[in-house]
């Protein structure tokens, strides 16, 4: 809407001045404007009226110079109520000394109309502070309809991912997904396999915030259907690749890495579509390693790309940590990113600790917030760490 075509006929407007006349002539004025007036004889009856909402203005014309309260204790008192902060003020003087435009600027004042009154300035100014607030308000709703449905599609991003970890005789899981924005593009997911075990999903779709969070859903769903046909990792990677590239769009790749545990054997079966390598902690020397697969590209890049498997033996003691780039790549400010080193040794450091799967968890988001500093977080942040018993 263009702001010359904004109807502002039904504002309501409060004058306060302690001169009748003065009431008088600006009344007559602003109600041929089609304006709705409330008269104010002194500051005090002004503050009485404002704040109540059936009779809330949309503008208040304020007298400087009145008996008892002046016009700027009046407006101050004004922007201190919640109920009345936000109605813009403009002052009514015969002063146009700078010293007392600065004042009432500072106590809260938006513009002044000097005595005597010309009309048309009159008309103009009263305009242009509701026009101001009217665009001001306008903005403040469209904020705040933004805000409900980032929390609404923060809500259905985060029930996508499991509320507690699953509970696997011999093994411990923690995983927590923590997005730059309200809504993101990070996922995690558990899967009980139909023949024992667990499946570990972790998924980072490209983009950020509301262009993210849609093909997240999306894809999820695509997981969910492809999880329940089963097939192996290589069958399952090519039906969710060729999904991928035929429904989301061009643009949109989906960095996905999925494993599966057999609990009797130890035995981890890894695939990767692009997200940085798995970190292997081996309990037997204390080292860890980058659980490396073939031709990691991310889903949807090609429809002919193939994602080759890898198998782990896992003992007692080990831990294995997934984690999407939001991790390896936050930053500090001096833009140095945290990477693949530090992880590392954030890892192996907890491990020798002892640190369990919760506490590893806890361990590298707090290395990583640390590094970081107040520099703001400009990527979602998904760990997943499994931990072996003894």
């Amino acid at each position: 809407m263009h702001k010359s075509h904004i109807d502002l006929k039904s504002a309501h407007i409060l004058l306060v001045d302690d001169t009748p006349a003065n009431l008088d002539v600006l009344c007559a004025l602003l109600e041929t404007e089609g304006y709705q007036i409330s008269l104010a004889p002194n500051g005090k009856v002004a503050l009485k009226i404002a704040p109540q909402a059936e009779a809330a203005p949309d503008l208040i014309l304020l007298d400087v110079m009145m008996p008892g309260m002046d016009g700027f204790e009046v407006c101050r008192r004004l922007k201190a109520d919640p109920k009345t902060r936000e109605i813009p003020v403009i002052f009514i003087t015969a002063e146009d000394q700078t010293e007392s435009l600065v004042k009432g600027f500072q106590a809260g004042g938006v513009d002044y109309i000097p005595k005597p009154f010309r009309d048309q300035e009159v008309r103009v100014r009263v305009r242009n502070a509701l026009l101001t607030k009217f665009l001001f308000d306008q903005n403040r709703a469209y904020q705040e309809k933004m805000e409900k449905e980032l929390q609404t599609a923060h809500e259905l991003q985060m029930g996508l991912m499991p509320k507690a970890p699953p509970a696997l005789e011999g093994f411990e899981i923690a995983g927590r997904c923590l997005p730059a924005e309200q809504v993101g593009g990070d996922f995690f997911q558990y899967f009980a396999r139909p023949q024992g075990g667990l499946a570990i999903a972790l998924a980072d779709v490209t983009g950020h915030a509301m262009a993210a969070a849609i093909p997240v859903v999306l894809f999820n769903g695509m997981l969910e259907v492809q999880m329940e046909r089963g097939g192996t990792l290589e069958e399952l990677f090519a039906r969710l690749n060729r999904s991928v590239h035929r429904l989301l769009d061009s643009h949109t790749l989906v960095c996905f890495a999925l494993a599966r545990l057999d609990p009797a054997s130890r035995c981890l079966h890894l695939s990767n579509a692009g997200l940085p390598y798995p970190v292997h902690y081996r309990a037997a020397d204390g080292e860890v390693e980058e659980l490396q697969t073939e031709q990691a590209y991310p889903l949807g890049a090609s429809a002919e790309a193939a994602h080759r498997s890898l198998e782990v033996k896992l003992a007692p003691g080990d831990r294995v940590v997934f984690c999407s780039d939001g991790m390896v790549e936050a930053e500090n400010a001096q833009r140095e990113m945290f990477g693949f080193e530090r992880l590392g040794e954030v890892v192996r450091k907890g491990c020798m600790e002892g640190l369990d799967a919760a506490a590893l968890l806890e361990r590298l988001m707090g290395a990583v917030r640390c590094f970081a500093g107040d520099a703001p977080q400009a990527d979602d942040q998904t760990v997943v760490v499994l931990e072996v018993g003894r």
